[in-house]
C-alpha cells in the first residue's frame, strides 16, 4: 500500500510564501495574484485565506513623533542637562548628511527608491533562502522597518506593553500589518520623508536612538557633518545596536562597518580608494565619544544643584501633568525645552567664590553654599555649593542652598529691626544696657507679659552698655537686640518672620528669647528671599527658576511671570534697608564691593561657629551665603585648617563676607550701574538725647559676627 506524503512546511516557510503572495498581489493590484504562487497542501489553504486577513487590517498608519530627549538651558541658551529614557534628538532631512542616507539605503534596502514599500525581489530572494536549509534571510524594506519602529514607539509612548510586543513579535499577522501599512505610507509620504523618519526613530545604540543622538554620542558632531566612514559605522548599528556598539565591541563594529562599506562600494556610493582607506581605519581612531549621564547627574558640578532645584520645581507644577508620573514622562519623552533663570556668568562666579574659599573635598570637611535672587522678580540667578553631586562616596545630592535647614544666627535680627521700625522707633535711639539678664515676664505679646525662663545674654567682650541701633546692628550686639525685643511686641517679631517664609515645622517660630538671636533654622534660599523682599520695598517675589517651557515645536507650554505680593510695608522695608546699608558701610570693614558699590547686609554666627552666614543685597541682587557642615550642622567650627590656613574661629563678616559674598557680588554686578540701596529716613539726623553717638569703625570693638 503506497502512501502519498506531503512535504512538511515549517512556519517560517509558510510566512515566506505568504509574504511572496502579498508582495506580488500588492504590486499587481489584484487578489488573483495568488494564482501565481504555486503552492499546495496547507500552504495553499493558508495562501487562499490571506486576502481576507489582509483586507481586514487597518489601512493606514498614523506615525508618531518619537520619544525625544528634553533639555535644560541657562538664560543664555547653554545646555545644563539632558533628560531622557531614550537618548534621541529629532532633526529634519537637511540636517542629515547625504552620505549617511546613502549608507543606510545601501545596507538596509538597496531598492528603496524603486519599490512601493514592499520589495518583491527581496521577498523572493528571502523565500528561496528560507525554504532551504541554508539559513534565514529577512526582506523588510526601510519603509517596513519604519512602520515596525513607529508601532513599537506608539506603544512605548502610551505605556502599552502589549502594543510594543505586537509590533515586534515574529508572527504572520505582524508581518501582514507591516506590509499593508508600508504600502499605505508610501502613498502619503515621500521617500525622503520616510527615510528621515526612519533615521530619527531607529536604534543606534543601547539607549541611543536616531542618527543625530548617535552622531553626537560616538563622534561629538552633528549628523549633518558625518563623513562616509562614520556613516558606514552608524548604518551598521541598526541591525544589532548592542552587538555592534563600537564603544563596547570595537571588533564586531569594525566587521559590520566593513560590510556596509562593501555594500556602498558595490552600489557606487564610494570609490575603491575610499573603501580601501576605510577598511584600514581602526574603530578606535574614528571615535570621539561624548558621553554624559542623564539628568542632573550629567550636569557640571558647578550647575548640578541648580539643575536639581529646577527639576523639583518642574515636577511639582501641575501645568505639565496631573501627576508626578505624568510630568516625569513628559520630561523624558516629549523633547521639551526648559529655559531657566540661571545667569551663567553669575553661576560661574558663585562656584568659583565658594570653591576658592573652601575647595571641594577640603580636609576640614566644611561646606559652603550660595544662592542669588533678583529681588524685583524672584528669579533664581545662581545656586551652588562646594560638593560633588551624586550618590558615590564623597558625593551628595543634598541641595544645601534650597533644602538646607541651618540655624541662622544673628541674621534673624533683621526681624527685630522690622518690628522696631514698625512700632515707630528710630535707628538713633539708645538701646542695650549693662544688665544682660531678662527674667520671666520681661517680654510682652499684645501688651501682656509672656512666660519665659530667665534669659542670660552672652556677648563678646566690649559689647555691653548702651549704643544706637546703627552700631548695634553693625557690630551685631546681642544684648542690644534683646533689649530692643523687650521693648516691642515680642510675638510680632516671629509673626513677621513667618510671613516672610521662615517657619518652624511649617508653623510660626516659637517666641523664645533664644530664637531672636538665631536658634531658628532656614535655608540660604529662604534667607535670600527675606532680604530680597526688603530690597524690593516690601514686595516678596516667589523664587522661580523656570523662565519658560516649550514643546519640541517651540510652542510655549508655560512662561514665567513674577509672583510678588506685599509682605511688609514699603516704608518699613526701606527703613530697614537703609539701616542695613548704614551699619554695613560703617562697620563692615572686611566686606567691600568693587567700585565702592553700596550694599545692605547682615552677618550671622551660631554657637560654636557651627553655622556662619552673610546675607545682603543691592537693589538688583540679593545673595545669601552659608558655611558649616552640611551633614551635621551642629558641629562646631573652631581651631580648624581651611584651604591650608589655620582659623581659630570664623565669623560672618570677616570670613564669609570677605572671602565668598563680596568677591561673588563684585563679579556678579561688574559692568552694571551702581545704585543707591535706600534713602529712607531712619531717625533724627543727630542723635537723640541719651543716645550714644555712632563711633568710627576704627574705634569699634570686635564683634562676634565679624
Amino acid at each position: 500500500m503506497s502512501h502519498s506524503h506531503s512535504r512538511a512546511v515549517r512556519p517560517a516557510q509558510l510566512l515566506a510564501l505568504l509574504l511572496a503572495f502579498l508582495s506580488v498581489s500588492s504590486l499587481m493590484g489584484v487578489v488573483t495574484a495568488g494564482m501565481l504562487v504555486p503552492v499546495a497542501g496547507p500552504t495553499a489553504l493558508a495562501a487562499k485565506s490571506v486576502p481576507s486577513v489582509f483586507n481586514e487590517l487597518p489601512g493606514d498608519l498614523q506615525t508618531v513623533a518619537p520619544a525625544e530627549e528634553s533639555q535644560l538651558l541657562d538664560s543664555s541658551g547653554g545646555v545644563i542637562a539632558h533628560f531622557y529614557d531614550k537618548q534621541r534628538i529629532v532633526v529634519p532631512s537637511a540636517n542629515i548628511a547625504d552620505v549617511m542616507k546613502k549608507a543606510i539605503v545601501a545596507i538596509e534596502d538597496k531598492r528603496f527608491y524603486e519599490h512601493n514599500g514592499v520589495d518583491a525581489t527581496g521577498i523572493a530572494r528571502a523565500l528561496v533562502t528560507n525554504l532551504g536549509d541554508s539559513g534565514r534571510q529577512g526582506a523588510s524594506t526601510i519603509t517596513q522597518q519604519y512602520v515596525r519602529n513607529s508601532l513599537a514607539e506608539r506603544g512605548y509612548l502610551e505605556g502599552d506593553a502589549e502594543q510594543v510586543s505586537a509590533a515586534t513579535e515574529q508572527t504572520t499577522e505582524r508581518k501582514l500589518r507591516e506590509i499593508k501599512y508600508a504600502l499605505a505610507l508610501e502613498k502619503t509620504q515621500s521617500k525622503d520623508e520616510i527615510l528621515t523618519g526612519y533615521l530619527n526613530i531607529a536604534p543606534f545604540g543601547p539607549i541611543t536612538y536616531g542618527v543625530e543622538a548617535a552622531s553626537q554620542r560616538y563622534f561629538s558632531k552633528s549628523a549633518s557633518e558625518l563623513n562616509y566612514l562614520e556613516s558606514a559605522l552608524l548604518a551598521g548599528l541598526v541591525q544589532s545596536p548592542v552587538q555592534y556598539d563600537p564603544l563596547a565591541h570595537p571588533d564586531a563594529a569594525k566587521e559590520r562597518r566593513d560590510t556596509v562599506l562593501a555594500a556602498m562600494l558595490e552600489q557606487g556610493v564610494i570609490t575603491q580608494e575610499e573603501y580601501d582607506e576605510g577598511t584600514a581605519t581602526t574603530i578606535e581612531s574614528m571615535l570621539h565619544p561624548s558621553i554624559s549621564s542623564e539628568g542632573c547627574s550629567g550636569a557640571e558640578s558647578s550647575k548640578a544643584y541648580f539643575c536639581d532645584y529646577v527639576l523639583a520645581q518642574f515636577l511639582e507644577d501641575p501645568t505639565f501633568g496631573e501627576t508626578r508620573t505624568e510630568r516625569e514622562r513628559m520630561l523624558k519623552t516629549q523633547g521639551i525645552t526648559i529655559r531657566t533663570t540661571m545667569d551663567p556668568t553669575m553661576q560661574d562666579a558663585a562656584y568659583s567664590s565658594l570653591t576658592n574659599t573652601i575647595p571641594v573635598g577640603d580636609p576640614s570637611g566644611l561646606n559652603d553654599a550660595l544662592v542669588s535672587l533678583d529681588p524685583r522678580s524672584g528669579r533664581v540667578l545662581s545656586m551652588a555649593q562646594n560638593t560633588t553631586y551624586g550618590i558615590e562616596t564623597g558625593e551628595t545630592m543634598s541641595n544645601y542652598s534650597a533644602d538646607g535647614n541651618f540655624q541662622v544666627g544673628s541674621t534673624f535680627k533683621v526681624f527685630i529691626l522690622l518690628e522696631w521700625f514698625k512700632e515707630g522707633h528710630s535707628a538713633y535711639e539708645t538701646v542695650g544696657s549693662a544688665n544682660t539678664f531678662y527674667p520671666n515676664g520681661a517680654f510682652k505679646c499684645d501688651g501682656r507679659p509672656i512666660t519665659t525662663e530667665g534669659y542670660q545674654v552672652n556677648d563678646l567682650a566690649g559689647k555691653t552698655g548702651t549704643m544706637n541701633v546703627v552700631r548695634a546692628t553693625g557690630q551685631s550686639v546681642n544684648q542690644a537686640f534683646v533689649n530692643m525685643a523687650s521693648r516691642v511686641d515680642f510675638c510680632s517679631i516671629f509673626d513677621t518672620a513667618y510671613d516672610l517664609g521662615i517657619t518652624e515645622d511649617g508653623e510660626v517660630p516659637s517666641p523664645y528669647p533664644a530664637n531672636i538671636l538665631g536658634s531658628v533654622s532656614a535655608s540660604p534660599l529662604q534667607m535670600a528671599s527675606v532680604f530680597a523682599a526688603i530690597a524690593n520695598s516690601g514686595q516678596q517675589c516667589t523664587p522661580q527658576s523656570i523662565e519658560s517651557v516649550t514643546d519640541r515645536d517651540e510652542n510655549v507650554l508655560k512662561e514665567f511671570s513674577a509672583d510678588c505680593k506685599e509682605v511688609i510695608s514699603p516704608d518699613l522695608a526701606n527703613k530697614t534697608a537703609a539701616l542695613l546699608t548704614a551699619s554695613a558701610g560703617q562697620y563692615y570693614t572686611s566686606t567691600r564691593l568693587g567700585d565702592g558699590r553700596p550694599f545692605a547686609a547682615k552677618s550671622g554666627t551660631t554657637d560654636g561657629h557651627a553655622n556662619t552666614w552673610l546675607t545682603g543685597f543691592t537693589p538688583s541682587l540679593a545673595t545669601s551665603t552659608w558655611v558649616g557642615h552640611g551633614d551635621n550642622s551642629s558641629q562646631e567650627v573652631s581651631g580648624v585648617v581651611i584651604n591650608g590656613v589655620y582659623h581659630s574661629e570664623i565669623f560672618g563678616e570677616t570670613y564669609v563676607g570677605q572671602n565668598i559674598w563680596a568677591p561673588y557680588m563684585t563679579q556678579a554686578l561688574a559692568g552694571t550701574p551702581v545704585e543707591a540701596v535706600s534713602n529712607a529716613n531712619i531717625g533724627a539726623t543727630t542723635p537723640q538725647r541719651g543716645a550714644t553717638p555712632t563711633p568710627t569703625p576704627s574705634a569699634s570693638p570686635t564683634s562676634n559676627d565679624h
